[in-house]
């Protein structure tokens, strides 16, 4: 009954306090050549409305759109793979995100704060988001379930979409390098006084790669893909604006498998995702404004198997998973050092799979959400958060997820963060409805409709110094408690082997993060991470699959702009990994640990001092790391290429 009472009384207070709003600065600024001091740059991730970086209670990490070009990453997966605390997980199913020791599932992918649509075995591949369009990422650790519900159990990873700053302008970019790689991108923007709108473009070829040459089978798939999308704002006289966003995109992979005895197989998939969303917002008066979000989201495959010489394994799947999400939202600055969150959205859900049983699910989910950040005493930078979650699931009930947050600032160079929260993870279709069988290799794949969500009970606690003006130092700890997690469970049936889900397992994962970041003599910045992750299934009494205890992460970058020089280097290395195959099929894990390893990307540019032209040249996995047993990345690559501003 209290938490009802709470919740009305944010509300009330949302509607009838008065306060003064805050001028934050626009996040998303054209690619300048010097960065926004980090106590100006925005974000809106940690409390779903714009605040300052420095005063937002919820640690968050910020990329911004420089640190992108310089890294001379060209998607999501290669910008994120040597970031301290997140770890890229490499499978047939693309490029995953592991946040502080929690698998892909557990970790939310936003774009412009909308969920990415297209899941595929639990994770959104991060290789299939273009940077070309992203201004900043805002990254986001610890349970978010407050705000954003079911599946941010170890954070949140929001990729902030660039709009149009010029009058009139155009920027194109071309790359080619080893295994036929080319990257083709185009932008075009326009702005007038009340409004914007910019337009890109994108064309990816890649061959495909093999890292074991004793069969004919391929390691990675071959690439051809392009991607469109448009952003566009405008601000009326009066208190309306308003923001929109689409894109597609279309992806053909391809490979060769091979399965029992002799067979091989031709394999081929065609992606196709298409996402859309519109924001209208209305300043109600000094101190409150109301923002409305309507987004859909349609992500369809078609999966081919054709095996040679011969037609009985061959197979056709199609897979059509769409969402649409309505949400309100109210941000209230009533007086008293408050400033208030409240909103409401609904969420629906519709897949089509021929791997489901019954071939498609469906489900919606209905949420109310408020969080109030409390200024008690504006001199020490002390804020207190509150907040809570209500979800209604049309097949799992209801989940109530609260969360606390303090931070504190009790000297200019130390800020110190801390928070505490529950999250859940509701079943994904395939752990409910999968129905797959796979005769060339012997296994089936049955789904469980009676799982109930995850739950996780998390803390974390951050500590920020910043003894000199170019040096910033962090200390963070954070831990995550797990109940009813979802786990395979395997049963022999005949000569096949049966895999199904059970809510079983019990994890905790905690850890640590150590960072510094330093401006060097000659133009020179470095910033160092260690992470020291303690992953532990409690069921089974064993480290957590395919996490390393261990993980050092460097980045360095030099620019000289009167010689129009810019060069990064940035690289990770990652200790033992612990995995448990069933290689034999007999039901018995044959446990192993995959060696360290040392990743290296590199990205030199030259900007010519006539016609606007820069030349840059980037390597990646100069180590040449990686092995088709547990880390399938690409191997060493080389790519050059120019881009020019109009």
């Amino acid at each position: 009954m209290s938490g009802r009472w709470w919740l009305c009384a944010l509300l009330w207070s949302a509607l009838s306090g008065q306060a003064r709003a805050e001028d934050v600065p626009s996040a998303t600024k054209d690619t300048p050549p010097v960065e926004e001091p980090p106590a100006l740059q925005t974000v809106v991730t940690g409390s779903r409305k714009q605040e300052r970086l420095r005063e937002t209670p919820v640690a968050t990490e910020v990329i911004t759109r420089s640190e992108i070009v310089a890294s001379g990453a060209r998607d999501a997966s290669e910008l994120l793979s040597t970031r301290p605390g997140l770890v890229v997980q490499q499978g047939f199913a693309g490029s995953g995100l592991s946040m502080q020791g929690l698998a892909p599932e557990y970790v939310l992918v936003l774009v412009d704060g909308e969920r990415v649509t297209g899941k595929v075995d639990g994770n959104i591949d991060l290789s299939r988001l273009s940077l070309e369009d992203i201004e900043q990422v805002e990254i986001v650790t610890g349970p978010s379930s407050v705000l954003y519900g079911s599946d941010a159990v170890a954070g949140v990873v929001n990729f902030i979409t660039r709009r149009a700053q010029r009058t009139l302008g155009a920027d194109l970019r071309a790359a080619y390098g080893t295994l036929g790689r080319l990257d083709l991108d185009a932008t075009g923007e326009t702005r007038g006084d009340a409004w914007g709108l910019r337009m890109s473009a994108g064309l990816q070829r890649r061959s495909a790669y093999d890292l074991d040459a004793s069969d004919i089978g391929t390691t990675g798939s071959s690439l051809s893909g392009y991607d469109l999308s448009a952003r566009g704002d405008w601000r009326g006289t009066g208190a309306m604006s308003l923001e929109g966003t689409a894109s597609y995109s279309h992806r053909i992979q391809r490979g060769v498998d091979l399965g029992a005895g002799s067979a091989v197989f031709d394999r081929a998939t065609r992606d196709n995702t298409f996402a859309s969303r519109l924001s209208p917002s209305w300043r109600l008066g000094e101190n409150v404004s109301l923002r409305t979000d309507l987004s859909y989201g349609h992500y369809e495959r078609r999966y081919l198997r054709d095996q040679r010489n011969a037609s009985a394994l061959d197979t056709v799947e199609d897979t059509r998973d769409q969402q649409a999400r309505v949400g309100v939202q109210l941000d209230a600055r009533p007086g008293g050092g408050h400033s208030l969150v409240v909103g409401s959205e609904y969420l629906g859900e519709w897949l089509l799979s021929d791997r489901l049983e019954g071939g498609r699910g469906r489900r919606g989910r209905g949420s109310l959400y408020a969080q109030d950040s409390w200024t008690l005493w504006e001199r020490l930078g002390l804020v207190a958060v509150r907040g809570g979650r209500v979800d209604v699931d049309s097949q799992f009930g209801v989940a109530i997820t609260p969360r606390a947050a303090l931070k504190v600032e009790p000297l200019k160079w130390l800020t110190l963060r801390g928070s505490y929260g529950w999250g859940y993870r509701a079943p994904s279709f395939q752990d409910l409805l999968i129905d797959f069988e796979n005769p060339s290799v012997g296994y089936t794949v049955r789904g469980n409709p009676d799982l109930k969500p995850e739950r996780s009970r998390s803390f974390s606690f951050n500590v920020e110094t910043r003894p000199a003006s170019d040096t910033v130092v962090w200390v963070g700890l954070f831990q995550h408690s797990l109940r009813d997690m979802i786990a395979a469970s395997l049963q022999s049936e005949g000569d096949f082997l049966r895999y199904s889900y059970i809510n079983i397992a019990r994890a905790r994962v905690r850890g640590g993060e150590l960072g510094v970041r330093q401006s060097l003599p000659g133009r020179i910045q470095v910033e160092l991470g260690y992470t020291l992750t303690d992953g532990t299934d409690q069921d089974l009494d064993r480290a957590l699959e395919g996490q390393a205890r261990h993980r050092l992460t460097a980045q360095a970058t030099w620019r000289h702009r009167q010689w129009g020089l810019e060069a990064n280097l940035r690289g990770a290395l990652t200790g033992e990994r612990p995995f448990y195959p069933d290689t034999n099929g007999d039901g018995v894990a044959d446990s192993y640990r995959a060696s360290p390893t040392v990743s290296l990307d590199a990205r030199v540019a030259w900007l010519m001092p006539a016609g606007g032209l820069q030349l840059f040249v980037v390597g990646s996995n100069l180590t040449g790391a990686g092995n088709p047993a547990d880390l399938p990345i690409p191997p060493r690559t080389l790519q050059a290429g120019v881009s020019t501003r109009f």
